[in-house]
């Protein structure tokens, strides 16, 4: 075996007056990985298409689904939500966890009816940071696991929510996606500019 000693670190500039957006938009797109035929990929260290340091997280390829199946959305309650990343692990093994806390407005019986399908199935979450990135919790190698809470409040001018609380293990932080979202026969999001635009045969 020969070992490699290879590294891509770079200065990184904080440019003065550089605005930094916190939270994220409203909208949070999932889709079972049962239905994902084609993953895109981390390209490691030393990789052709890893050019630079931010290449490092940024998923290389698209989402191919399985014939019929396309990326859903669920819409959250705005400025409540919000995604962390965390080291775990042991030396030489550490990974991150990345988590999210998808708060949605109210609990009605469609909430109630995702809730009892996602607690215990395995899927990728893609949602898009307030400066326009998307970015991915769920990967190949490990299961997604959400859990569920709900709060109707008390008072009259309580909010009544319900919080899917989502976490999944990867080797990056919540991996950066440029590529598309399938979200009907004819339509799917560019990640690179957010547009939604019609699929070209």
């Amino acid at each position: 075996m020969t070992c490699t000693t290879k590294s891509m670190y770079k200065s990184m500039e904080a440019c003065p007056g550089e605005k930094v957006l916190p939270g994220i938009r409203r909208r949070l797109y999932f889709v079972p990985k049962r239905y994902i035929s084609v993953w895109p990929k981390l390209p490691d260290v030393g990789d052709e298409k890893a050019t630079d340091m931010a290449a490092l997280a940024v998923l290389d390829g698209q989402f191919t689904l399985a014939e019929g199946e396309y990326f859903q959305f669920l819409d959250l309650k705005d400025e409540a939500s919000n995604v962390t990343g965390e080291t775990v692990g042991e030396e030489g093994s550490k990974l991150v966890n990345n988590v999210a806390n998808a708060v949605v407005a109210g609990s009605k019986a469609a909430i109630a009816g995702f809730a009892r399908q996602v607690i215990n199935d395995d899927l990728v979450f893609v949602y898009q940071e307030r400066a326009g990135a998307f970015r991915v919790i769920g990967n190949e190698m490990f299961t997604t696991k959400v859990n569920f809470s709900s709060d109707t409040g008390t008072a009259a001018t309580d909010a009544n929510t319900s919080t899917f609380a989502i976490n999944c293990y990867d080797e990056c932080p919540a991996p950066f996606y440029e590529g598309t979202l399938p979200l009907s026969e004819t339509q799917q999001l560019d990640c690179k500019t957010g547009l939604v635009e019609a699929v070209t045969v």
